[in-house]
């Protein structure tokens, strides 16, 4: 039964950096309206249901409310994180052939954490939007369908992504493994807080599997400094000084709408198997989220591999099921115009 899985995060692009910078948010009407189109674009693409998350803010609940074969499924609900990893669980328990996210980078990095295999689609509804895209939802819940349905290869239209991978020896002993998808930050400090990073002064250091010059956020101090594609292997490490100290300043847009200039001690390719070290005591922050608290004498080795998730690719998609004609309909199922198409008419008649 090809189905498609939706999550939408209601909290996603509501952090406190709107109140440092002049940064824009995608209201929760917005997000209604975009899972409803991919759920609508889904069904019609094929595919025999489509299964959504519940959430806190019942986004889920009004976008699939009067569409038969979309079914709710019930979570935690817990307002955190743990909701999008459980919801990704559950469309694996489910068998869902794509799964559709709306969120930002630490969205898209829930549903890895709780399904690693998953086969993906991120729609950017977050602060910051590495690593999911700007798409409507029409398109991806069409190109969802189609390779749900395998009227589409996955393989034709979908690439593995870098994955970065954070193991942690700690004072004691023990261990530890995590994941980011776009960047690991080491950051002063002794606790998590409010978890977005805004004060610059703070960042030690950044190793980034994505680095563009067009991102917001901690990448793109790899991305001005060393750019790096999705496609290239491996990452960049850049290592900050205090202010006056670094051999180059630099202009980045750490929150959106705003600019920090930072001082630049030194700017590293990271290759494939090679590591970045970092010992504490530090605050980790994954894909701009400080998450890990490194205590005294713990130490930190940061990875790049390709090891992540499948992203469908909705534009190369959507230009393959055109060529293959899966968009046409069969005549005898054509409408009916009111007036015939005179063929002969030029633009101007």
């Amino acid at each position: 039964m090809p189905t498609v899985g939706i999550v939408v995060n209601p909290w996603a692009g509501k952090d406190v950096r709107r109140l440092h910078a002049p940064v824009g948010h995608t209201p929760d009407t917005a997000k209604v309206g975009i899972v409803r189109r991919v759920v609508i674009g889904a069904l019609d693409a094929g595919a025999s249901r489509v299964v959504v998350a519940r959430d806190l803010g019942r986004i889920a609940e009004r976008a699939v409310h009067g569409i038969d074969n979309a079914f709710l499924v019930d979570g935690p609900g817990t307002g955190s994180a743990l909701d999008t990893r459980r919801a990704a669980s559950q469309f694996a328990e489910l068998g869902c052939d794509v799964v559709v996210a709306l969120g930002g980078d630490g969205t898209s990095r829930d549903v890895v954490i709780g399904w690693p295999e998953v086969t993906l689609i991120p729609i950017s509804t977050g602060t910051n939007n590495v690593f999911p895209t700007f798409v409507d939802g029409s398109s991806a819940g069409t190109a969802a369908g189609l390779v749900a349905t395998g009227r589409i290869p996955v393989a034709s239209v979908a690439s593995t992504a870098k994955r970065l991978v954070v193991d942690i020896v700690h004072r004691d002993g023990t261990t530890e493994r995590d994941i980011a998808l776009v960047d690991v930050a080491a950051i002063d400090g002794q606790g998590t807080g409010a978890r977005a990073v805004v004060r610059p002064e703070r960042i030690r250091a950044v190793v980034a599997a994505i680095a563009r010059p067009t991102s917001t956020g901690l990448s793109s101090i790899a991305g001005r400094t060393h750019p790096m594609t999705d496609a290239d292997e491996g990452g960049v490490v850049v290592r900050l000084a205090a202010a006056g100290e670094g051999r180059r300043r630099l202009h980045v847009p750490i929150v959106p709408g705003a600019f920090s200039v930072l001082d630049v001690m030194s700017i590293d390719r990271l290759a494939p198997g090679e590591h970045a070290c970092f010992d504490g005591p530090l605050v980790l922050a994954y894909d701009g989220e400080r998450e890990c608290v490194l205590g005294p004498g713990a130490v930190a080795r940061v990875s790049v591999d390709r090891s992540g998730p499948t992203v469908i690719d909705v534009d190369r998609a959507l230009r393959l099921a055109a060529t293959l004609h899966l968009f046409d309909a069969p005549m005898n199922d054509a409408p009916m115009n009111d007036a015939p198409m005179n063929e002969e008419a030029s633009d101007g008649d």
